[in-house]
């Protein structure tokens, strides 16, 4: 008889498809989830979760927290420019998500927060946002409040033709997971989105920054695995070998965390 797959939840995406609404998950993801032999369960955006999520948390050996639209001002210490450049939000995913994200830091649970998700996961320990990274950080350089950086870096690439290829560079800090994983000091990584972390919560350490000073990578040094990552590792697999290292990590995670229950 086959051994049971540990489980590990992914909240989708839902957006206007022609005109009805759909729930996704990007791809991606979930193979890398498959080929980890862990089993994808999706949980969707829709009326009624909320009262479903009991259920979900039973069985549950891991949180996978993706991309989406972003974190509305209210879950943390915004600002006024948190509204000023706030785009499309969606309070339902966001309750969803900060619910498990709840539960899982209680039960001591794998998290991978990526994009938003890492986003999301600094709000729920206490940290702030950013609502558009590059403007609030070229506007705090021109004011003389940062020093030491380079303001202007893009972290999100309109022209759809380089959209995936677009790459910018980030610094890892010595010592770190990250570090560890990706075997170097400096990698290029790929860049979709435009909050990000301002204030780090205290149970958080950095792993990496842009030139800018953004914070692209963090973990809590205290969990088993606990990581959020600004950047998408699934999406550029063939660029190091610690893309895959950091899902493979993960994963280890999950099958530890299965084996202990």
């Amino acid at each position: 008889m086959p051994h049971n797959r540990p489980i590990v939840l992914i909240v989708t995406r839902r957006t206007l498809r022609k005109t009805r609404l759909v729930n996704y998950v990007g791809e991606l993801h979930l193979g890398l989830l498959i080929r980890m032999r862990i089993l994808p369960l999706m949980v969707p955006v829709v009326d009624g979760t909320l009262a479903c999520l009991p259920q979900y948390m039973q069985r549950i050996h891991g949180l996978l927290l993706v991309e989406g639209e972003d974190v509305h001002p209210c879950r943390y210490g915004a600002l006024p420019t948190n509204l000023e450049y706030l785009e499309k939000t969606h309070q339902l995913k966001d309750e969803i998500e900060l619910r498990l994200l709840r539960y899982a830091f209680r039960e001591k649970l794998p998290i991978l927060g990526i994009c938003r998700g890492s986003q999301l996961l600094n709000v729920v320990a206490g940290g702030t946002l950013y609502g558009d990274v590059r403007k609030e950080i070229e506007a705090a350089a021109e004011k003389g409040a940062v020093k030491g950086i380079t303001p202007g870096v893009r972290h999100i690439e309109e022209a759809v033709e380089h959209y995936d290829s677009y790459r910018h560079h980030v610094t890892l800090v010595d010592g770190t997971p990250l570090a560890r994983w990706y075997g170097r000091n400096e990698i290029s990584v790929n860049s979709y989105h435009h909050q990000g972390v301002r204030d780090l919560a205290r149970r958080f350490k950095p792993m990496a920054h842009a030139d800018d000073g953004l914070i692209e990578a963090f973990y809590d040094p205290k969990a088993r695995f606990v990581v959020g990552l600004q950047f998408h590792p699934e999406r550029m697999l063939r660029d190091y070998a610690g893309n895959w290292r950091v899902w493979k990590e993960f994963g280890a995670a999950v099958h530890y965390r299965a084996g202990k229950r």
